[in-house]
């Protein structure tokens, strides 16, 4: 099987990482992980005291990706299968950073903000970060089709009413990155 789908190389991720802040120890949710890439990077910045959850809806990716966090020696990654638009299996008020990478562009996922992102808001620690990175919304030959495209604006005024305030923009090429504090 290929490993899967992941906007992980089409910017400079280290930059995007650079901007996340993430501590030796800290917890990272990948919430539709897709081929876990962020994941992975993200093992080696929480270290050896840290977490990283990985959930996603695809078995078989996701068992791809225990085998390769395996073969790199990681052990803080846990993959699971999970729903994002169901209660996640996770404390309350346990995670640092959550990341949704090119998640929010897929079908029916803004029908169910309120799901996620009271769920989101449920997890993150008091002055917990919430990392978006979404396609631009610019017609272009490759990614999912303008209509489900979300602009940071949008996105901005869209996560004020669940609590979440703007703390920072990067500009990635194709996407973008808003990053959010709770």
């Amino acid at each position: 099987m290929e490993k899967g789908l992941s906007s992980f190389g089409m910017h400079d991720s280290e930059q995007v990482f650079k901007h996340l802040k993430i501590n030796q120890g800290n917890t990272f949710l990948d919430l539709g992980c897709g081929a876990g890439d962020y994941s992975l990077y993200a093992a080696n910045q929480v270290g050896k005291s840290g977490h990283v959850y990985a959930f996603d809806l695809c078995d078989e990716i996701l068992e791809n990706l225990k085998k390769e966090a395996t073969n790199a020696g990681i052990n803080s990654i846990h993959a699971m299968t999970a729903d994002i638009f169901a209660p996640l299996a996770i404390k309350s008020k346990s995670v640092d950073v959550c990341m949704l990478a090119t998640v929010l562009h897929s079908e029916n996922v803004l029908e169910n903000a309120h799901i996620l992102f009271n769920e989101i808001k449920r997890v993150l620690k008091p002055k917990g970060r919430l990392s978006i990175i979404e396609c631009k919304k610019e017609e272009m030959p490759f990614g999912p089709p303008l209509k489900f495209r979300v602009s940071p604006d949008d996105l901005e005024k869209a996560l004020l009413k669940y609590g979440f305030k703007k703390m920072d923009y990067l500009d990635l090429g194709y996407n973008y990155m808003v990053l959010f504090e709770c």
